[in-house]
Formats: C-alpha cells, sequence, structure tokens
C-alpha cells in the first residue's frame, strides 16, 4: 500500500494545467517558455506557426551554448510579412534547423524533461495578451508519447 501512495504522490504535478492571459496573469506562459529555455542542455524541439524577435533571440542564445534547436513551423509564404525576415534569419543559424509543415496550428516547445503546450505561437506580445491553456507535462511517459508525435510531423527521412 505505501508503495502505491509513494508513486501516487510522485505522480502528482506531473501534469499541470493553468490559464496565462488577462491582467493578472499575462506573463504565466512567457516565464514557463523562458525557464524551459533556460534549463535545456542538449535539443530543444518546438512546432510554431511563428517566431518573434524576442525568442528568436533566445534561441540563438541557445545554439551559441551548444543546444540544438529543432523547428517545425509554418512554410515562410504561410508566415506574416513581418516575421519573414525572422524566419529567414533563423533558417541561416547554425545549430537551428527549420521543418516546414503547413498544418502546424499550435504552440508544443519540449526537451527531455518537460514539455509546453499550448496555443498561440512564439510571439511574446501575442502570448501576454492572450488568454491561453496553458499544459506543463514533466511525466516520462507522457514525454515519450510527445516525442512520438513530433516525430509523425517530421518528414520521412528525419523519423527516427
Amino acid at each position: 500500500m505505501q508503495n502505491l501512495e509513494n508513486k501516487v504522490l510522485s505522480l502528482v504535478g506531473m501534469v499541470k494545467f493553468e490559464s496565462s492571459g488577462g491582467p493578472e496573469r499575462k506573463n504565466v506562459l512567457n516565464e514557463h517558455l523562458l525557464e524551459l529555455l533556460i534549463h535545456t542542455k542538449t535539443q530543444l524541439n518546438i512546432v510554431t506557426t511563428k517566431i518573434d524577435k524576442f525568442y528568436a533571440t533566445e534561441l540563438k542564445r541557445l545554439t551559441q551554448k551548444g543546444v540544438a534547436v529543432l523547428l517545425i513551423m509554418n512554410d515562410r509564404s504561410n508566415i506574416p510579412k513581418e516575421f519573414q525576415e525572422i524566419y529567414d534569419d533563423l533558417k541561416l543559424t547554425p545549430g537551428i534547423k527549420i521543418i516546414n509543415n503547413p498544418n502546424v496550428r499550435y504552440l508544443l516547445v519540449f526537451n527531455s524533461e518537460k514539455a509546453i503546450y499550448s496555443g498561440g505561437s512564439l510571439d511574446k506580445d501575442d502570448l501576454e495578451k492572450s488568454i491561453l491553456i496553458v499544459s506543463v507535462i514533466s511525466e516520462t511517459s507522457k514525454l515519450r508519447k510527445i516525442a512520438q508525435i513530433f516525430n509523425l510531423m517530421l518528414p520521412s527521412f528525419m523519423r527516427s
């Protein structure tokens, strides 16, 4: 009985849902994302429709620390014009690999220890203004499932 109780207690908090946005919680999602970026040591995987200058700069800093970044995002032609220059810059950044997928409609950022899933995109201002449900996942089996889904979005020659 004690073993079962310990397992249940260890799972509490491994998947967390909260709101982000509104006057009192406008930076919740941005704070979670920045914390994840800071604590990533080897590889960061991202699914997003677009990326703003702020997050592009943060991703470049990560690559300077030796962290590989794999991005799945909309085709350049489907990204608003003001974000296309950022896309082009990221495309040329060593350590960042961009895979285009025209079906991207959500935000997912994960490493081997944690995943953050929400609506929106990697646009700091949009995330501050929007009221969104944020899912933070730390449970190992759920992270493996997220990695499998992410893998399905990759071209067949890149799948592991």
